[in-house]
């Protein structure tokens, strides 16, 4: 079963999609969760915050290997509200990335609210994919 995502106009967001690489044979699959969840605690202990889960537990998504084998991916959405400097998040979660290992891209975009939105993203080393959002 998944989880339907919250949207929220303030505070802090982050999606998390990762695995331990991008689509993990079932026989892999509690491992991939464990890592998963652990890399997501990771990045709300790095950002600080009250943090809330938008599900009760990471969602499990079937997938098909290039090799035509069943496989799945986990992903699980939390979110967080009231940090006052979002940029000083985003750089806080980016190194905390870092120091796992991770490569890192980072970027601030202007939104059409006028607010801005300070992103950090990342992929390799066993994570197929993850990014934390923060704005207010």
């Amino acid at each position: 079963m998944s989880c339907l995502r919250r949207v929220r106009t303030a505070g802090l967001i982050l999606t998390v999609a990762l695995a331990v690489s991008a689509c993990t044979k079932t026989a892999d699959a509690k491992h991939t969760s464990e890592r998963m969840q652990s890399l997501v605690r990771e990045t709300m202990n790095a950002s600080g915050g009250e943090w809330t889960s938008t599900c009760n537990h990471p969602a499990a998504n079937p997938c098909i290997k290039s090799d035509g084998g069943r496989a799945v991916w986990f992903s699980w959405d939390r979110d967080a509200a009231g940090r006052s400097d979002p940029e000083e998040v985003m750089q806080r979660v980016n190194q905390a990335w870092r120091d796992e290992g991770l490569a890192t891209k980072t970027q601030s975009i202007g939104r059409v609210d006028g607010k801005t939105l300070h992103r950090v993203a990342s992929a390799g080393r066993g994570v197929n994919s993850i990014q934390f959002s923060a704005s207010r």
